[in-house]
């Protein structure tokens, strides 16, 4: 989960290395480090804290270098220490990790290292060790890494800097690296985000896959050593989605991006005029289907719980759901006659990859829904959904998520349409729904006052039915990344079986409750909740308000909604809260305490 950058440059690579690093900071940064090799010489400098600490260091001791590499770290193996902190420099290498080396202790063993030069409680250093040792024993520094990758359980990407060489040495496993080319650098980085803007074309490294880097060529091997060509994709510049432009948070900017974002999909994958689903190309016959199994984690996992509702509701298939990190360890009986779908939005999520690779062990057509085309997950799927939402940089998923539910709910219009029932009112309504979260955007006042009332509370708890609850337990994880605030979120109808316990004097719950089948139900649970002390807050439409209005403390209207909409509309209440509350509060709203972005690690 931490992000590397490497150049190898004609001019000095510094500026470009942490400039690399900044952008790739939503991986990880609890600590940072950059070294470079010029006259067969390590210099280096690391840094506690957020990167501009590097910087500022790096500034001024003069650290300069036309070779280096950068690590941004969010810790799995050891505290964030200076000790701890990436790179690690011995006689002949540096290295810098992202992943887990799971035998780490056992590798001391077969290596025969002295114990006594590991420095740190990381599992890292001890790959530096190694490579160290070998470079001794081998000629050739691909040699050395090829023993390396062989002897290692786990997940990794690696690149090293190696004394009387002009490259950059990198090799991956379990873990992404992209090389970026251009006229008078070449590049390396975790994502393409952190690849200079310079980059002409981008070469996305496979298992096991060994590069070097110089500053005129790269060249790239297999595991046996032997050279191999890897294909080249021609480099967007993400300039536009670096920069947070006129807002405070790149997680304000990308609430805010949602109706445009929304658009480009429905009309990317939908048209009005003919009632039809168009998806990307594909031979899949959903009628000789029988079973959808969806999985994935965190935010994405919330989508595929909606989308259970919908497709349950839409079509005749059996849908089941499992979170990623459970799926890739139990014994499953899985139906050969079934989909698997894996939702991401990096593409890179460990435990999802995994579970794709089961599924691929088990002969099931795949089908990935990522926003990264070029990431290891839709690789290896049999076919791709992109959710076209472009970079999110704010660690808590906004756009993404709303991205997620848009493709989603098409691929279940486009099943009903394979079968010649394709809904055309719930159909037409996707195309206005951006024009409903406009409305929604242009009045978030309120959702400031609504965060206001939240800030003193000790426990916050959202509650829904059906689609919504789903939406609910969402709301709750928003406001945990990025408020602190203890919050949960429950099935409304489960408030009697426990939760009731928790609810005393003030105690806000927000009820999410659009006017449908579910509303009258969902109103008593309001009434159960003030009985108790409670504060209740609703979000609902304006016939829902109606209704409620005796009953509620403060009431946020939205626009009407259908089945198919509402999870979609209702979502952007739930980040607007999360996002006025935090900044309140005075957090870290794009980049919260313990968390990272893309968790590439178990």
């Amino acid at each position: 989960m931490c992000g590397i950058v490497g150049i190898a440059s004609e001019n000095d690579c510094v500026k470009g290395i942490i400039a690399g690093l900044y952008s790739l900071e939503y991986r990880g940064y609890d600590s940072s480090g950059i070294a470079t090799l010029n006259d067969n010489l390590f210099a280096s400098k690391k840094s506690i804290g957020k990167i501009s600490r590097l910087e500022n260091a790096i500034i001024k001791d003069k650290i300069s270098g036309n070779l280096g590499i950068g690590h941004t770290r969010w810790a799995t193996h050891g505290k964030p220490t200076l000790n701890n902190c990436h790179p690690f420099i011995k006689n002949n290498c540096a290295l810098v990790h992202n992943g887990i080396i799971e035998n780490f202790e056992e590798l001391v063993k077969t290596f025969a290292l002295n114990e006594t030069c590991i420095k740190s409680e990381t599992d890292s250093e001890i790959i530096a060790e190694i490579c160290d040792k070998l470079l001794n024993e081998f000629n050739n520094p691909i040699d050395v890494i090829k023993k390396i990758s062989q002897n290692i359980q786990g997940t990794f990407s690696f690149a090293f800097l190696i004394k009387g060489s002009d490259s950059i040495y990198a090799t991956r496993r379990g873990s992404p690296l992209v090389l970026g080319l251009s006229e008078n650098l070449n590049s390396i980085s975790s994502d393409v985000l952190g690849l200079p803007d310079e980059t002409r074309e981008i070469i996305f490294l496979e298992e096991n896959d060994i590069a070097t880097i110089n500053p005129s060529s790269i060249s790239i091997y297999n595991i046996k050593g032997n050279s191999i060509n890897r294909k080249k994709h021609e480099f967007v510049a993400k300039k536009d989605f670096k920069t947070k432009g006129k807002f405070m948070h790149f997680m304000e900017k990308e609430i805010f991006h949602q109706p445009i974002c929304l658009e480009d999909i429905i009309l990317n994958f939908a048209d009005k005029k003919t009632n039809s689903v168009f998806l990307p190309k594909n031979t899949i016959d959903f009628n000789n289907i029988s079973n959808i199994i969806l999985v994935a984690c965190g935010t994405a996992y919330h989508a595929c719980m909606i989308a259970k509702y919908w497709l349950e509701q839409m079509t005749d298939k059996h849908v089941s759901i499992d979170i990623a990190s459970e799926y890739r360890y139990k014994k499953n009986n899985i139906d050969k006659n079934s989909i698997a779908i894996v939702v991401s939005q990096s593409g890179e999520t460990m435990d999802t990859l995994e579970c794709l690779k089961k599924f691929r062990q088990n002969d099931l057509f795949t089908i990935s829904i990522v926003n990264v085309l070029n990431s290891s997950i839709a690789r290896m799927s049999d076919y791709v959904l992109p959710t076209l939402a472009g970079p999110e940089i704010g660690v808590a998923a906004t756009k993404s998520f709303t991205a997620q539910l848009a493709v989603l709910a098409l691929l279940g219009l486009h099943i009903q349409q394979q079968k010649n029932n394709i809904e055309k009112n719930v159909f037409n309504s996707l195309f206005s729904i951006h024009e409903s979260i406009k409305k929604i955007l242009k009045d978030s006042k309120r959702f400031e006052e609504i965060a206001h009332s939240l800030r003193d509370a000790k426990s916050i708890f959202y509650i829904g039915r059906g689609i919504m609850y789903p939406i609910a337990l969402e709301g709750a994880l928003k406001l945990k990344e990025i408020t602190y605030k203890h919050c949960e979120g429950y099935a409304a109808g489960e408030l009697k079986h426990g939760p009731l316990a928790l609810i005393e004097d003030q105690i806000p719950v927000i009820a999410l409750a659009p006017s449908d089948h579910n509303f009258s139900k969902i109103l008593s649970n309001i009434q159960e909740v003030r009985a108790r002390g409670g504060k209740s807050i609703i979000i609902t439409d304006k016939a829902g308000s109606i209704k409620a209005k005796k009953y509620c403390d403060q009431i946020i209207v939205l626009p009407d909604t259908n089945y198919l909409t509402s999870a979609i509309i209702y979502s952007l209440p739930i980040q607007l809260i999360a996002y006025h509350l935090a900044v309140l509060l005075g957090t870290d709203v794009d980049q919260p305490r313990n968390l990272a972005k893309s968790v590439t690690v178990e």
